[in-house]
């Protein structure tokens, strides 16, 4: 039997004691969240007030994903006027530099801060002690039960479905796991079920209510489709001025990367002066897509990750194309 390293180790003492010491805890999660960090950021709400902890839940947004926007009341998109003025304990999650939740950040710079991420970028922005940051760990949210078990806080229904669906979306519903890390999530995941959440019914539930003009859409990114060094990278491009309900990108990489011969899928997103830049990598491909966003002032995973660029959508579609000739 091959020995796997345990992801989860042991959370720091002095993490535990900020959060049962504190009184009011800020949640806070990056901007352009995704399930992941939506559903981290609302399970450590369900775990703070369970210790009796005053809790405030700040995202500045957009809620565009399907997975997410029926959830984007509970949250606040700006700071309330007296709220850094209290001093709260701040807790940042599913990212770990600063620049990333945007603006609702700012007021709170200097405050102590702990931070939970499994992206394998980032900074120290806070005490090393106050980190805790696996990147074998497949998502967040899991992490997040992790610090649950720690605080001895019961698991309940409503804990496992926020815990469940961040992992269910940063993991596609399962397509991500591998060898190094599946055993032990699939434990993990095995004790939400027995609380009586359903993947059958959370994976319709999550993939259900998309309009026929986003598959429209759909198609029109995979006509747009360029391929370059044989195959080897596929991309694709959205406008600044198409108009499209939800995210798109998701279902592209899914398609693309079933294609013969393709390392590297790259989605385009025109924005107001930037361009948002996704990228995936085939599991087999050997390439650390990861460490190249991190190059490009991005960051993410080993396979799935991404940048913002300032410039034009041709410019910087050259510029990356060309930066990945030597990876590919």
């Amino acid at each position: 039997m091959r020995m796997i390293d345990q992801i989860y180790t042991p959370i720091s003492q002095s993490i535990l004691d900020a959060v049962r010491e504190a009184e009011e805890i800020v949640v806070i999660g990056h901007s352009s969240p995704d399930g992941d960090c939506i559903f981290s950021q609302l399970a450590c709400r369900r775990i703070f007030t369970q210790l009796g902890k005053s809790v405030t839940l700040l995202n500045e947004g957009p809620f565009t994903r399907d997975e997410i926007r029926a959830y984007e009341k509970e949250f606040l998109t700006a700071v309330p006027e007296g709220l850094a003025e209290r001093r709260p304990l701040v807790v940042v999650v599913d990212c770990s530099t600063f620049d990333r939740p945007g603006s609702v950040i700012l007021p709170f710079r200097g405050a102590k801060t702990i931070v939970f991420d499994h992206h394998s970028s980032g900074e120290q922005f806070t005490s090393p002690e106050l980190m805790y940051i696996k990147s074998a760990s497949v998502s967040t949210s899991l992490i997040i039960d992790h610090l649950r078990e720690s605080l001895s806080v019961e698991l309940d229904y409503e804990l496992a479905l926020y815990i469940y669906k961040g992992f269910a979306t940063d993991t596609g519903f399962f397509h991500f796991l591998s060898e190094r890390n599946g055993g032990e999530t699939l434990r993990r995941v095995s004790h939400l079920v027995d609380q009586g959440v359903s993947p059958y019914v959370i994976y319709d539930e999550m993939h259900d209510g998309k309009p026929l003009a986003y598959f429209s859409f759909v198609s029109t990114l995979i006509q747009r489709v360029r391929s370059a060094f044989s195959g080897r990278l596929l991309y694709t491009y959205q406008k600044a001025d198409d108009v499209v309900e939800g995210k798109p990108a998701d279902d592209v990489y899914s398609q693309l990367l079933q294609v013969s011969g393709v390392r590297v899928v790259l989605f385009f997103k025109e924005k107001d002066g930037f361009v948002e830049i996704g990228m995936r990598s085939k599991n087999k491909s050997g390439i650390d897509i990861g460490a190249f966003a991190s190059a490009h002032g991005g960051g993410g995973h080993m396979y799935a990750a991404g940048a913002m660029m300032r410039g034009r959508l041709d410019e910087v579609m050259d510029l990356v194309i060309r930066d990945l000739s030597s990876l590919l």
